[in-house]
């Protein structure tokens, strides 16, 4: 799980275009898998992952963490998973559409194109 948060943090730094969504004070998104917490800092200044959950998160991701990782890499979108009861999450709705945003622009995977 920790490579894949360390791999999403690497695509925010170097997809440079991305800094402009991003908020001058860092916003903590944490993970919630059962047992395990996670959590990355996202600001314009740049974005780590924390070892410790020491503020309170912005926003949280609750789920199995097979689940967040697909969600990490981009097999899977934010709102399909809440739709379908696999995550759940605390956090306003313009978090929820920022944090959806960053996920899905820093996804590493590539989706086939599709033919018409």
């Amino acid at each position: 799980m920790r490579i894949n948060l360390e791999e999403l943090v690497d695509q925010c730094h170097s997809r440079y275009h991305l800094r402009l969504l991003f908020p001058d004070s860092p916003f903590i998104l944490q993970f919630d898998c059962g047992k395990n917490l996670y959590g990355i800092s996202i600001s314009s200044k740049g974005c780590t992952v924390l070892d410790e959950l020491d503020r309170d998160a912005h926003f949280v991701i609750e789920g199995m963490e097979e689940t967040v990782v697909s969600l990490l890499m981009g097999e899977e979108r934010l709102s399909q998973l809440i739709e379908d009861g696999s995550l759940e999450v605390r956090g306003g709705y313009r978090p929820l559409l920022f944090v959806e945003s960053v996920l899905w622009l820093t996804r590493s995977r590539e989706k086939d194109p599709i033919e018409v």
